[in-house]
């Protein structure tokens, strides 16, 4: 059975009625002028009409009274289980409060990240200025150096910048993942900003996360 809603079944008797109009209309025509065949075919579809929508706003009322029987079994029946479950709804309201607290200070964090590694993508740069003023560039593969792209060699070892969100973006779908493979969040990866040596520091930075972490 097809929903019925109210406000179809209103409209369909208010069609109903319309039709009843309409054929009252016609046999008071019909009535003044029976040997009129416009008259007398105007009456015979008003009729036609009158009924057909008659028996359709019955049905509907029908179907509508039978929904509304169940709805209201049903409304009744939410509103029992709402009183005998009692504690299963506050258990619902203390385990949102719970996690929303989670989550608040899980962003708080997500936040302090970001301003960490903002911080020693500065302390980058200004090792690299600091090479830069030197004369120190690294043209030919020198050891120690400010490179274009904004990270620096000193003494053979590479610190490039690093993209704080992709950290944390790809960090969010590890743990994800962890937690629910089949989620689309776990398959999430988006390219860092700043090219391939942002690309270099974001891994790196991972990979000393997840040895923090224990994996």
């Amino acid at each position: 059975m097809i929903a019925v809603t109210t406000e179809q079944l209103e409209q369909v008797e208010r069609e109903a009625e319309q039709a009843q109009g309409v054929l009252r209309v016609a046999e008071r025509e019909y009535a003044a002028n029976r040997a009129s065949q416009t008259a007398y075919s105007k009456h015979k579809d008003a009729v036609e009409v009158a009924d057909h929508m008659a028996v359709r706003a019955r049905l509907l009322r029908q179907d509508w009274e039978v929904q509304e029987e169940g709805r209201l079994r049903r409304a009744a029946e939410g509103e029992a289980a709402a009183r005998e479950m009692g504690r299963d709804v506050d258990g619902l309201e203390a385990s949102r409060a719970s996690a929303v607290t989670a989550v608040s200070a899980a962003g708080s964090a997500m936040r302090a990240a970001l301003d960490a590694l903002a911080e020693h993508d500065e302390r980058v740069r200004v090792v690299g200025a600091k090479l830069a003023a030197r004369g120190l560039r690294c043209w030919d593969g020198e050891a120690t150096g400010a490179s274009l792209d904004g990270s620096v060699w000193v003494r053979g070892e590479l610190w490039p910048l690093v993209d704080g969100s992709a950290v944390l973006g790809r960090l969010l779908a590890e743990v994800v993942a962890e937690a629910y493979p089949r989620h689309p969040m776990a398959r999430f990866s988006a390219p860092p900003y700043g090219g391939v040596t942002a690309a270099r520091g974001r891994d790196e930075v991972l990979a000393l996360v997840r040895a923090e972490r224990g994996r």
